[in-house]
């Protein structure tokens, strides 16, 4: 783990983060008119028949495995309890490097989830508790390209990073950052199984219906870690009460981020 952390370069020209207030006033209500059009996506499909392109016949699910006991894993310390997800380094290496020398830095230490979009999902390791102003002067503002594989989905529980895009149309590309997203659900009439296996196929169709998610997020993000423990948590968060800004009524605190790994984490609840 610490030789991912040294061998990290950050990029020599990074973008402005997305964070800044006027352009993350735009990200949220791009990401909530996003939830919209994915509802009226499936629908036509349902009625279409058609299915999205892009999509393999056959998926590797490496999220819905039993991590192997040295696969390294991030704990986060909140105030709603213990969150644990499993890092995949060899699916998103850049972005787990450079995540990985974060939180060993203490980065996340006293950082905030500061956005629950209609609880789809909450933006965290912000360091403000207000989205307007969650970008300050410590804050980290590298962007790295997304790195999409095809092992890696944006189902219920996965860690996603996104601040921003460069370019426009089809040759406009998405960044990550310091940000991170955890995905939970749609929850919509729409998103039965009949109509989720039409739009994406069977495979990957069914494993939406089985575990939620959000699709319209599907291969535009850096999906990099899967949540395996620390539910009740990530339910409480994803069911607060927020302000009109999609800001948490109440202050949701990182206290402490921590790498370990998985067969370490399964020893200590054991104890």
């Amino acid at each position: 783990m610490d030789n991912q952390a040294d061998t990290y370069k950050k990029p020599r020209k990074p973008l402005k983060s997305a964070l800044s207030s006027k352009a993350f006033k735009r990200y949220l209500s791009v990401s909530m008119a996003a939830i919209i059009v994915i509802l009226v996506f499936v629908g036509f499909i349902y009625i279409s028949g058609g299915r999205r392109s892009g999509i393999p016949d056959d998926i590797d699910f490496i999220q819905l495995e039993v991590p192997g006991d040295n696969q390294p894993v991030v704990v986060f310390e909140t105030s709603l309890g213990e969150l644990k997800a499993v890092l995949y380094p060899d699916d998103a290496p850049e972005y787990c490097r450079y995540f990985t020398s974060l939180v060993e830095s203490g980065y996340y230490d006293g950082t905030y989830f500061c956005a629950v979009v209609d609880s789809a999902y909450s933006l965290g390791g912000t360091k403000h508790p207000d989205p307007s102003q969650a970008e300050t002067e410590d804050s980290d503002l590298t962007s790295l390209e997304a790195e999409i594989s095809d092992r890696l989905w944006p189902i219920r529980g996965a860690l996603a990073s996104y601040t921003g895009s460069k370019g426009f149309g089809p040759f406009a590309k998405n960044y990550a950052g310091s940000t991170f997203i955890m995905i939970n659900d749609i929850d919509d009439a729409y998103m039965n199984e009949d109509a989720l296996k039409r739009s994406y196929g069977d495979q990957l169709g069914g494993v939406f219906a089985e575990n939620g998610g959000i699709p319209n997020f599907l291969r535009k993000y850096t999906i990099f870690a899967q949540i395996y423990d620390g539910w009740e948590a990530f339910e409480t968060l994803m069911s607060q009460e927020v302000l009109e800004s999609s800001q948490p009524a109440s202050d949701i605190i990182i206290e402490r981020a921590y790498i370990t790994t998985y067969g370490e984490t399964v020893i200590t609840a054991a104890e």
